[in-house]
């Protein structure tokens, strides 16, 4: 027969032929372990003990993984711009709840969370940025849950993304010569001044349709950028104000180009204020807006564009190339990357660079050619 413990070194003892049992009191609470052999329980037993002394023991709770993302979203995301919240509502309604909601908390393992995250990308069909996504919000939540000692460790800290073969979609600036037609294809079309904006000064689509003229200085010449304006997910008719991307704000010199277009624009609008009296209504005095002030939409944007791209035999040139081939443009003009960066409001210089190496490349191997073409001529 085991001999009992002292008090506090807690208690071993055999309940069957192949059943071991110990148990340990703690916080006036009596925690018991079980194991096939003697040598099983006492390991874990003297790992009870360890989190006890080193103070990282948890109690046991009754938590789900959904009751727990429900009070995770209501309590730890307020801070969050309401396009991120939304997104995060619904991964957890669509995908995090029906297949993990029902699990306790403390029993959810990175076995079950590896199987989970190949599941929504085998089964599910889910894309690579919405995997991303979904791993975003189960891991930023249970790293919280086991800083409120909900959880010993955060069982998604080993989980991996499922790799996806398939590759991202390649940058399509225009080339020197569509340049010319694509101006002369929006020329007096109804976006006219929207998309040669977008193709000089590389803003984001969702900074464009935002903007509003108290960004805006023409006789500076500089626009300072604070906000975007986008459509929240699954809303596509519900747009909010957030934060630029990498959160910086920023200030750029424009083109005096770029500068009579948007005159342009101010004239026109005056116009149809005065044109529709009343019905005009501009209340956030955006810069781009329909005849009756109203903000452009991303998708009517989006199809007008993919028209002009398809009569110019490019179908694959996406809305966001324009951002591109102004920085191409830019690199090919002499600009140099600091400026670039900050006009495209890149988090760093060295991002810019890696992301349009392939046209400094391209630019060096002519200016190769340039210098063998001077020196045969010599």
């Amino acid at each position: 027969m085991e001999k009992k413990r002292y008090n506090g070194d807690g208690n071993i003892r055999r309940r069957s032929e192949r059943s071991w049992e110990a148990s340990l009191l703690i916080n006036g609470k009596r925690k018991y372990v079980y194991g096939r052999t003697r040598g099983e329980v006492k390991e874990k037993l003297e790992a009870l003990q360890n989190d006890v002394y080193n103070d990282t023991y948890i109690d046991e709770n009754e938590t789900t993984v959904g009751a727990w993302m429900d009070t995770w979203y209501e309590c730890y995301t307020v801070k969050a711009k309401a396009s991120t919240r939304t997104r995060y509502e619904q991964d957890i309604r669509l995908h995090i709840k029906p297949e993990l909601g029902h699990i306790r908390l403390q029993d959810l393992t990175c076995k079950t969370g590896q199987k989970f995250m190949t599941r929504c990308k085998e089964v599910k069909g889910l894309s690579e940025k919405s995997l991303k996504n979904i791993y975003l919000v189960v891991n930023k939540s249970l790293t919280k849950a086991q800083k409120d000692g909900l959880i010993k460790a955060n069982p998604f800290a080993d989980v991996e993304i499922p790799a996806y073969e398939e590759p991202k979609k390649k940058m399509r600036p225009l080339m020197d010569n569509e340049v010319p037609e694509f101006l002369h294809l929006i020329n007096g079309h109804p976006f006219e001044e929207f998309y040669y904006v977008a193709m000089f000064t590389g803003m984001r689509e969702s900074e464009l349709i935002g903007l509003t003229w108290d960004c805006v200085d023409l006789d500076k010449g500089t626009i300072h950028l604070y906000r975007q304006f986008k459509a929240l997910r699954g809303k596509s008719k519900t747009y909010t104000f957030t934060t630029l991307k990498n959160k910086q704000e920023r200030s750029f010199s424009i083109p005096p180009s770029v500068v009579r277009a948007l005159k342009k624009v101010k004239t026109r609008q005056a116009e149809w204020k005065l044109h529709h009296g009343t019905l005009y209504h501009n209340e956030e005095n955006f810069v781009f807006t329909n005849e009756f002030g109203h903000h452009l939409a991303t998708r009517t944007v989006f199809n007008r564009f993919k028209a002009i791209m398809k009569k110019m035999g490019l179908p694959e040139v996406r809305l966001h190339d324009l951002r591109h081939t102004y920085a191409t443009l830019a690199i090919q003009n002499g600009v140099d990357y600091k400026t670039i960066s900050n006009n495209l409001g890149h988090a760093t210089v060295a991002f810019t660079m890696d992301v349009y190496a392939e046209v400094s490349m391209t630019m060096q191997q002519d200016s190769v050619s340039k210098m063998e073409s001077f020196i045969a001529s010599l």
